[in-house]
């Protein structure tokens, strides 16, 4: 028997193709965009967390632009070498949000409409502002990493997931990403991106309806920016000679103590 839901799809589908984007699917596009989107992704305002979307309409096909906004994994999993550029350059596979396809179809309505292409009054990643780091913010920002410090909603503290290479900070449980250098790959503007949006798999369900406040993602960025000024990720590395040194000594203060007790 025919599915009506799927030829209403398809229907769906085949009449955006056909006539161009709608105003009002680009409208609830846009909002759509600004909740599941934003927080990694800009339109012209230069990569972030993930990918700039600008011309992504132009250059991806619809059926793939559907397949990765519905179920990024799937793509992984056929070995798409796009999504695999993607996982390389990024170092993570975008979390599945739960997208229907009619919604997916309005994001990409809203990608490929005059509004989207120009819609980016985003300022670029490299050009954001760089928030304060003060010493003060970074304790604050470690306290709320480590669960010293509540967060004000009752999230998780990061630790109990993410394991993070930083002095006085050892941990994280969980097979979740390292975010030592999370800073580094992703970038001002990803990186708050992710912690407004708190999209991927876990971190979706332990932070429902539980958002950082804006103060407790100023305090956590001022730890990654000083985490990423950190050589050797927080650990002191011992020079060379010093270590042989050392060891020289260790070594002759052994061969005395022996001589004094074989006497």
């Amino acid at each position: 028997m025919t599915n009506p839901g799927r030829i209403l799809n398809c229907s769906i589908t085949l009449l955006v193709l056909l006539t161009g984007s709608f105003p009002v699917w680009a409208d609830q596009g846009k909002e759509l965009f600004d909740k599941q989107c934003a927080g990694c992704h800009s339109i012209g305002g230069g990569d972030a967390g993930g990918p700039d979307l600008k011309g992504v309409a132009v250059e991806r096909s619809h059926e793939w632009l559907e397949s990765l906004i519905m179920d990024p994994g799937k793509l992984t999993a056929n070995k798409d070498p796009v999504q695999a550029g993607l996982l390389k350059k990024y170092g993570y596979e975008m979390p599945n949000l739960g997208i229907s396809h009619e919604d997916a179809l309005k994001i990409i309505d809203y990608l490929s409409s005059a509004s989207g292409a120009g819609a980016a009054a985003a300022t670029p990643a490299g050009e954001q502002p760089a928030g304060a780091v003060t010493p003060e913010l970074i304790a604050q920002g470690k306290a709320l990493f480590t669960g010293n410090r509540r967060f004000a909603k009752g999230g998780a503290p990061c630790l109990s997931c993410h394991p993070f290479t930083y002095p006085g900070i050892t941990g994280g449980n969980l097979s979740a990403a390292d975010l030592s250098k999370s800073y580094q790959k992703m970038g001002d503007a990803g990186m708050q991106g992710a912690l407004k949006a708190l999209k991927f798999p876990i971190m979706k369900k332990v932070y429902a309806d539980r958002p950082l406040a804006d103060d407790e993602i100023a305090a956590l960025m001022a730890l990654f920016k000083d985490s990423a000024t950190q050589k050797g990720g927080g650990v002191c590395p011992i020079p060379f000679p010093l270590m042989g040194a050392g060891l020289f000594v260790a070594l002759l203060l052994g061969l005395t103590l022996y001589k004094r007790r074989i006497r």
